[in-house]
């Protein structure tokens, strides 16, 4: 995986958002943004998906490009003649430029894979099951130059010009790794959806591998059909539960109007957790970078006591900044209900905001429905991994164990209510054949992004 901005020297960093690359896909999202959501037909979509795939091909040939005429470079040669053109006024012929040029395309191609993901989302009608159910699978990568990818604009153009079938390529995510594509029948105000995988030699018999996609891609149906066990190596089911679905994100969208006025802003969040915005391109107008940097930990220091949580149980944490189309089942910032601009600067980390949550809150929620819960963090443990267990809950029946990407995912990213999501684990338990790494899922979840 690219080496993470948080990890970069701040000069570097720096040079990637000042990029004109970088600079320009800032706006050039926030139109995809608003254009996705005017989206209204099958029409409106295939011209929406075209338009981004052009987009995502261009600035993945380039960086292709860069990374070979930087390969030379540090091989002793001289920039070659087809060289891409470079998009910066820094020196040709060292490395460390076409190297920049590597990095800044792969954020920005980040970036647009995100309103990708937010296209799936919408064309699922945000239904979460679809979303976790197809993103159990190693991802393929980039497009452009990819075996197949002939073939597979080849099947979306048949089926448009003889269905006039919208067909979403789920390379062009980052969130869809099952299946190669998804076509949508029109039935009356509704669609079907057809999962399919596409052969770019059809004279070839399934190998192995096909046999293992096909395998996979039944499982995910069946799991999202009748809640059978999810592909991939780490186990899991689907839960439908008959609970709708409450968050405090109405919280995020004031925070961020009044850091955009005064650069950070921090609030407390019901549930006993802290909010911290901030507005990055207004606070480098009113402090310096170190200053607005030290001013965030401050703010953040001051929301944790505002929210009493400072001092009780372990604090756990999740920043949003580079985390565009990091996590797969996460839902990317591009539906969240912000206006197209501030959507945009989540996705550019041209703003951030930081959710911290205390044990304790978790715990005391769970006990309140009645259940016995264990907090299994370490304390002294630095970075925790999506797939560690962080929690276990059980009754007198059974026991279930919640992974940190989904206490993440919920409680941090998306605010959800805790005494709602507590008796979202209580019903988990009430229900049977969940196994022991249940996903819940509430009614109405659609309500939230639509």
């Amino acid at each position: 995986m690219p080496k993470l901005l948080n990890a970069m020297p701040l000069e570097r960093t720096n040079r990637i958002f000042l990029h004109p690359v970088h600079q320009e896909a800032v706006g050039t999202v926030a139109q995809l943004i608003g254009d996705l959501r005017q989206c209204r037909n099958p029409e409106d979509y295939f011209t929406f998906q075209q338009g981004l795939l052009m987009k995502v091909l261009a600035v993945q040939k380039y960086r292709t490009g860069c990374r070979w005429v930087a390969k030379l470079l540090r091989q002793g040669k001289t920039v070659p003649a087809d060289a891409p053109e470079l998009r910066s006024a820094e020196p040709a012929d060292s490395p460390e430029t076409w190297e920049l040029e590597v990095d800044v395309c792969e954020r920005v191609d980040r970036q647009l894979r995100s309103v990708a993901d937010a296209l799936a989302w919408r064309m699922f009608n945000y239904d979460r099951r679809v979303i976790i159910a197809l993103s159990r699978n190693q991802h393929p990568g980039q497009m452009a130059g990819k075996e197949g990818l002939a073939a597979e604009l080849a099947f979306l153009a048949v089926w448009w010009r003889e269905e006039r079938r919208f067909v979403l390529l789920h390379d062009l995510t980052t969130c869809l790794s099952i299946g190669d594509a998804t076509s949508f029948k029109e039935v009356g105000a509704e669609y079907e959806a057809y999962l399919h995988e596409i052969k770019s030699d059809t004279s070839r018999k399934p190998d192995r591998r096909t046999a293992k996609q096909l395998r996979r891609q039944l499982m995910a149906e069946e799991a999202i059909r009748s809640g059978g066990p999810l592909p991939g190596e780490l186990p899991g089911r689907l839960v439908q539960l008959d609970l709708p679905y409450k968050t405090h994100l109405d919280l995020l969208g004031r925070s961020f109007e009044l850091a955009h006025q005064r650069g950070i802003q921090g609030m407390k969040v019901p549930g006993g957790r802290s909010l911290v915005t901030t507005d990055t391109v207004r606070g480098y107008e009113l402090w310096s970078e170190q200053e607005l940097i030290d001013r965030t930990a401050t703010e953040h220091l001051q929301a944790t006591k505002r929210a009493h949580i400072l001092g009780k149980g372990q604090l756990v944490y999740a920043r949003t900044d580079d985390m565009v189309a990091r996590s797969p089942t996460m839902p990317p910032w591009a539906i969240y209900p912000l206006s197209p601009e501030l959507c945009t600067r989540l996705i550019a980390d041209y703003a951030l905001f930081i959710v911290t949550m205390s044990s304790d809150s978790v715990l005391a929620a769970l006990d309140d429905v009645g259940l016995a819960a264990e907090w299994v963090l370490p304390v002294d443990q630095g970075a925790i991994e999506p797939d560690q267990v962080v929690l276990r809950v059980g009754n007198r029946r059974r026991i279930i164990e919640l992974r940190w990407v989904e206490m993440q995912r919920r409680l941090l990213f998306e605010m959800a209510d805790l005494p709602t999501w507590a008796e979202s684990i209580k019903q988990l338990l009430a229900a049977e054949n969940t196994g022991r790494h249940p996903w819940a899922l509430f009614a109405d979840e659609w309500r939230v992004w639509a």
